[in-house]
């Protein structure tokens, strides 16, 4: 046996989400878009926004000094004119409690959700010059709220993610399909990148000495097949690498959520912009497998999870590492976690993660923390079978988290070797 060891001033976390675990946001536009698309009610969620003094329990149990939640806009400004003081007080309350028990707040100001108000005003939601004035307003007040108490900031949890989702593929609200229109979906990418850019400096206006990024889901990439190399490249700066790029300078760190591999390949069959077929676990999942195998498509061999994601932790030291290498910025892993309902596989999967992540660090990589996806069980858009938790939603403690409890209160954690 051999034993890793992390820094001591190393942020051990979890991470959440509002409309995920808060529950009742009935402001948000994604309320009625349950309904639209026949998903299972997210209802009360986890019932964080009543529950919060339990999760702070949850992550005292866990031994954690970080925790990453963020703010929902519809809770906040639930009209075009009106903010919720009430609101913003309780998110303020939340974060003086985190740094009573010696938890580092991080702050997410826009983790998909939106209000329902704003698409109904601007039905083009980002492709709307209007979004990026109404989001920047909504941020001040929610900076001014949090500022005595929260020093790290993110405005966008995996913007591309959002974007793909909301605007090439219809999934989310609102439900805009412009894959096939590759320089209109460029513009809301510009839109949200341009937005951030703004934020960060609104932030740091408002609080010089404050830490400002965003949280990007990173996959490993490979090439499905002897010539996809360039089609893995191409994929790996659409789909990550361009957003980050256009922040370069607006970024005090780099968040990455990571949770798996993908196969990348190039068919003259595929619909898709550049002729790509990304082997995602959703892609072949809409498609139909028949399909996704007539394009060549490729899924990892490794074990999925209950989300069908090949666990690979080998990729999160290569990101790592071609990320610290490429932007220099220091790196703090956001996400990272596994949808296991048995719960017998998610203390592997925490400590090969850990000692992947410990590799890149070796080789030189500045990676300041480690946030796993996520506290409770949560509302994983659509549905509650995903069970992500190192708490049950009832607050009890899953298979997996005494492991990793042990290893945010010594630092170190031991692997074969």
């Amino acid at each position: 046996m051999a034993i890793i060891t992390f820094p001591k001033d190393f942020l051990w976390g979890a991470s959440t989400a509002a409309y995920q675990v808060e529950g009742s946001n009935t402001g948000s536009a994604f309320w009625d878009w349950e309904k639209r698309k026949g998903w299972e009610p997210s209802g009360d969620a986890a019932g964080s926004w009543e529950r919060f003094e339990e999760d702070v329990k949850c992550l005292k149990a866990l031994h954690l000094n970080a925790y990453r939640f963020s703010v929902e806009w519809s809770r906040v400004q639930p009209s075009p004119d009106r903010f919720d003081e009430g609101a913003l007080a309780r998110y303020a309350d939340w974060a003086r409690r985190l740094k009573e028990e010696g938890i580092r707040p991080f702050v997410c100001l826009h983790h998909f959700s939106e209000p329902a108000w704003l698409l109904r005003q601007h039905p083009e939601g980002w492709l709307d010059d209007g979004v990026p004035a109404r989001f920047l307003r909504f941020a001040e007040r929610a900076v001014g709220a949090l500022r005595e108490t929260v020093s790290d900031w993110l405005t966008f949890n995996e913007p591309m993610v959002f974007i793909v989702g909301a605007y090439g593929m219809g999934q989310f609200p609102p439900g805009r399909r412009l894959l096939l229109r590759p320089k209109v979906l460029a513009s809301v990418v510009r839109a949200v990148n341009g937005t951030h850019n703004e934020a960060y400096r609104l932030l740091h206006r408002m609080m010089p000495d404050c830490r400002v990024g965003f949280a990007q889901n990173v996959a490993a990439l490979d090439p499905a097949g002897p010539g996809d190399d360039a089609v893995a490249r191409d994929w790996d700066r659409f789909m990550h690498r361009d957003f980050i790029d256009a922040a370069r300078d607006r970024m005090d760190f780099l968040g990455v959520n990571y949770y798996t591999r993908i196969f990348v390949h190039r068919s003259p069959l595929s619909f898709l912009p550049g002729r790509v077929v990304p082997g995602y676990a959703e892609f072949e999942r809409g498609v139909g497998r028949l399909v996704f195998r007539l394009l060549g498509g490729r899924r990892g061999e490794g074990t999925p999870t209950d989300m069908g994601w090949e666990v690979h932790p080998e990729g999160l030291e290569r990101v790592v590492t071609a990320l610290w290498q490429d932007y220099g910025k220091p790196i703090i892993i956001l996400e990272n976690g596994i949808a296991d309902a048995s719960g017998i596989r998610r203390e592997a999967f925490i400590r090969d993660h850990l000692a992947a992540l410990a590799a890149a660090m070796k080789r030189g990589a500045e990676v300041q923390g480690y946030f796993h996806w996520s506290l409770v069980d949560n509302y994983e858009w659509g549905s509650y079978r995903p069970r992500f938790g190192l708490h049950t939603r009832a607050r009890k403690a899953a298979a997996g988290a005494g492991f990793y409890a042990e290893v945010a209160r010594t630092g170190a954690m031991e692997v074969d070797g």
